[in-house]
């Protein structure tokens, strides 16, 4: 399968500074990428690239093929944004919006305006006028915007921006409509790790230019997985600990009443049992796993300059 989006040693500079330094991953058909980084990690300036909005460095950047730099037309013309807010009317009403938009890009726009306002559920508001919409409902028609051209390849910066939990699951679900059922791929720009972990199937950690982590969802719960701790509280902790490390090798910490192990959840019963018989007593067992959130600090800080993850 060929990828949608191909970014390949893509670098950007300004003065001296490198503000994305060597920069590649692959987007294939109907996968959904969530890019995170802190503010100024180079996120937007690596949007922008693929845009056209900002001239690549150095690097190469191919959307369905086609070169961004020497081909752009055709390369732009398989792409949908929302960037930042959507640039709506507000006067209009959103089916208006949609028909003028649609005329910049023809005939083919038209005729999909019904299908995208499906896609996007605005049936019963799309003749309201915009400045009668929430904000949620802005996002929709937004997307609803980027998908006239019927893109293959659709960028979205921060789309649950200030949504309600409601409108969060809203949006979670159209965009996993349009990955599954229309096959768009799409990039995600968000600070909402929370949410990205529920919506991608891919994420891209980038910090200081550089791409630091780009895994599958699967391979990041293996990554949390791994670093599961299975919580113990005990009468005698350091005891406790020094029975676990003889009999079955576990490093563990003390962590007041209790030892912290690096333990499959098959094993507890073994662990437990082993305890009970050298007389501890177990008050409480729980899991300790770190959140998606957790482990994007953990790696930003395993990236700080001195550091040689790359």
């Amino acid at each position: 399968m060929k990828p949608v989006l191909t970014v390949s040693n893509l670098t950007k500079i300004y003065g001296n500074r490198k503000v994305v330094n060597n920069v590649s991953f692959s987007l294939f058909e109907g996968q959904i990428f969530g890019f995170v980084g802190p503010n100024g990690a180079g996120k937007s300036t690596t949007i922008r690239m693929i845009t056209g909005l900002t001239p690549i460095t150095n690097g190469s950047i191919r959307i369905c093929g086609y070169s961004v730099t020497r081909n752009f037309t055709h390369a732009i013309s398989n792409v949908g944004a929302v960037v930042e807010m959507p640039q709506l009317y507000s006067y209009l009403s959103g089916l208006k919006n949609l028909k003028l938009f649609a005329s910049f890009y023809g005939k083919t726009a038209q005729r999909r305006i019904n299908d995208v306002v499906k896609l996007v559920g605005m049936e019963n508001r799309i003749k309201d006028k915009v400045s009668t919409y929430s904000l949620g409902m802005k996002q929709r028609l937004g997307i609803a915007q980027a998908l006239l051209n019927k893109p293959k390849l659709l960028i979205l910066d921060e789309p649950t921006n200030g949504l309600d939990p409601n409108g969060i699951v809203e949006m979670r679900n159209i965009l996993r409509a349009l990955a599954n059922k229309e096959k768009i791929s799409i990039i995600i720009s968000s600070h909402n790790l929370a949410e990205l972990e529920h919506t991608c199937d891919v994420i891209g950690l980038i910090n200081n230019g550089k791409l630091i982590e780009y895994q599958t969802m699967e391979q990041i719960n293996k990554m949390i997985e791994s670093r599961q701790r299975i919580q113990f509280m005990c009468n005698y902790p350091n005891y406790a600990a020094m029975l676990v490390k003889k009999k079955y090798g576990l490093p563990s910490k003390v962590i007041g009443n209790s030892i912290l192990l690096p333990l499959k959840e098959a094993n507890i019963a073994s662990v437990v049992s082993y305890l009970t018989f050298k007389k501890i007593k177990i008050y409480s067992i729980k899991k300790i796993q770190k959140s998606l959130e957790e482990l994007y600090f953990e790696l930003l800080n395993n990236s700080r300059p001195s550091s040689s993850i790359l």
